[in-house]
């Protein structure tokens, strides 16, 4: 047919080497509209992504596990109890070393996939992290403001720590001055 070919990656994430992807040709006049949903629906919904900001418009999936997945993830779990570990102890060095009374607090039972803390002027804080070379993310925002959900209810306590908490680096590849640089920044910047 004579409509437009609309090839994208189903993974959600730039740069990120993770062994999916795909091609979906659409053709008429509403390709745009349709590759809106169609990226929306690979990656749980999530939608109008910039950044760290993000909607929920429809209800998606998160399908990424295929053969050569299995098999990383099958050599990773070997290694699982070590990179917590490394986890647990960048954050305990957070939980001890920060100077923000509201952060996550530290408990050995705790994987630390992220750890957060709140903050009061969240975007100059992230911009200024983002300046230092390191990468912050929102983990998460109300349900009840996404799209999809969109309940007319009022929850102060989850909109206002939506607004500002901000999730720091906790992956076990940081080493100890990259720890103690976030830190610094953290207690400098916030």
């Amino acid at each position: 047919s004579h409509g437009e070919m609309v090839c994208f990656s189903f993974h959600p994430v730039k740069n990120l080497a993770m062994p999916t992807g795909g091609a979906i040709t659409l053709n008429g006049n509403k390709t745009n509209v349709r590759k809106k949903i169609l990226n929306s629906l690979r990656w749980c919904g999530i939608s109008d992504r910039k950044e760290t900001t993000y909607d929920v418009s429809h209800l998606g999936w998160n399908y990424y596990m295929n053969e050569f997945s299995a098999a990383i993830g099958t050599i990773q779990l070997k290694r699982l109890d070590s990179m917590n570990k490394i986890r647990k102890n960048t954050a305990k060095r957070y939980s001890e070393e920060i100077a923000i009374s509201d952060k996550m607090q530290f408990s050995k039972d705790c994987s630390y996939h992220f750890y957060w803390i709140k903050v009061k002027k969240r975007e100059k804080f992230m911009k200024k992290l983002k300046e230092n070379k390191i990468e912050t993310g929102i983990h998460y925002k109300p349900i009840h403001k996404m799209s999809y959900y969109n309940e007319k209810i009022s929850l102060p306590n989850s909109e206002y720590a939506g607004e500002h908490i901000v999730s720091l680096p906790t992956h076990p590849n940081l080493n100890e001055s990259e720890i103690s640089k976030i830190i610094t920044l953290v207690n400098r910047f916030s």
